[in-house]
């Protein structure tokens, strides 16, 4: 196993609405292929969020792996296990550069939470618990220097006021593959130091798990 330098590492946060396509096929495998016409300038490394599939394994937040002629991958869709006949529905919304912006944080923490549970003990079995219906999937925090002049630090602070969910993405650069995962801002914090860069940090709640998308195929 090779580790790779975090200097490559670049980060995405969405800004606009995206734009709708409908789906009209998908192929099983990983990454998931689809069928569908999208508007703009689709490319690799797009946000690409699924919906109305009918296979849980492609439903959700991806990354668009390769693109063209109506027809792409989604990387971080894997439904090679899924049964029943391929979805020729659906929907997916995406996000071009032009519905993203570059991030410049000085640090990031994503934290994942464990799954919490209820204590149904008895006197015979006083360690007896059941999983809680409430399932919290973590949360992530940004921190960096404020500069009101700089886009990504205005595109924070409008995450923060609308309080809306988004989508975050990380380049993991030569590491391979991106981090995706939906996010809303839930507060946003400054630190004013005797000396040194006034800061901010940001935090928001996870819509679900961080996902890792990436291709294996193209590994040597």
């Amino acid at each position: 196993m090779s580790a790779h330098n975090t200097r490559d590492v670049t980060f995405w946060l969405t800004t606009g609405a995206g734009s709708s396509s409908a789906i009209t096929s998908m192929t099983q495998g990983n990454p998931t292929g689809f069928t569908s016409t999208i508007g703009g300038s689709p490319s690799v490394g797009d946000v690409a969020v699924v919906s109305g599939t009918g296979w849980k394994s492609t439903n959700g937040a991806f990354i668009l792996g390769s693109y063209n002629s109506d027809s792409g991958t989604l990387l971080g869709s894997n439904s090679s296990y899924e049964s029943g006949s391929a979805p020729t529905s659906g929907s997916i919304l995406h996000y071009d550069e032009n519905e993203m912006i570059q991030l410049c944080p000085s640090e990031i923490t994503d934290n994942s939470n464990t799954p919490s549970t209820i204590n149904v003990g008895t006197f015979c079995k006083p360690d007896q618990t059941i999983a809680s219906p409430v399932v919290d999937a973590g949360s992530v925090e940004l921190s960096g220097y404020v500069d009101i002049c700089d886009a990504d630090y205005q595109a924070l602070y409008e995450a923060y006021e609308a309080m809306d969910q988004r989508y975050l993405k990380i380049d993991l650069g030569a590491a391979g593959g991106y981090l995706i995962m939906p996010v809303t801002a839930l507060s946003m914090n400054w630190s004013i130091p005797l000396e040194g860069a006034v800061g901010y940090t940001i935090s928001f709640a996870k819509g679900s798990a961080t996902k890792h998308a990436f291709d294996a195929t193209t590994c040597p």
